[in-house]
């Protein structure tokens, strides 16, 4: 029984920080350092990088999620099943990507803007909420998809 919670505790505190470590590190790679992150959220009361923050979280935790409940069939090994719950990561990871991409070609990037320039200057430099809001939809139907494929 003692087992059964800590593996729960457990599960739960990974669950947190990689979600929220994978909200910060996109931000990251989008030009917004952490050292930033509390001004654009907290001084400029920035709500597109509250809104991506907000949906990567839960899509990752969500994802995560659904790996160590009741659903999920536990492989031979903790090593096995890890790369399993990675390789899933990453498939999502590149699903959501392309999704990105699709939008940055069907929206109104700037002549020769990148998919990453692109989302930087709508997100985080004009607060494009609306676009957030669509990137955060692209990234759940990405997670998702590849969740239910995988259990």
């Amino acid at each position: 029984m003692i087992t059964v919670v800590a593996g729960a505790i457990g599960w739960s505190i990974f669950t947190i920080l990689v979600s929220q470590g994978t909200s910060i590190l996109l931000m990251w790679w989008l030009g917004l350092p952490p050292k930033r992150l509390a001004h654009e959220i907290e001084d400029r009361q920035n709500t597109a990088v509250g809104a991506v923050f907000f949906i990567v979280s839960l899509t990752v935790s969500f994802f995560i999620s659904q790996f160590v409940t009741n659903g999920y069939t536990e492989t031979e090994s903790l090593l096995i099943g890890a790369a399993w719950i990675v390789g899933a990561l990453l498939l999502g990871v590149l699903f959501m990507w392309g999704s990105f991409w699709v939008a940055h070609e069907l929206l109104d990037p700037v002549d020769g803007e990148t998919v990453v320039g692109y989302i930087k200057r709508e997100i985080i430099d004009e607060q494009n909420a609306s676009l957030a809001f669509l990137l955060g939809g692209l990234a759940l139907v990405s997670f998702f998809s590849v969740l239910y494929q995988m259990i």
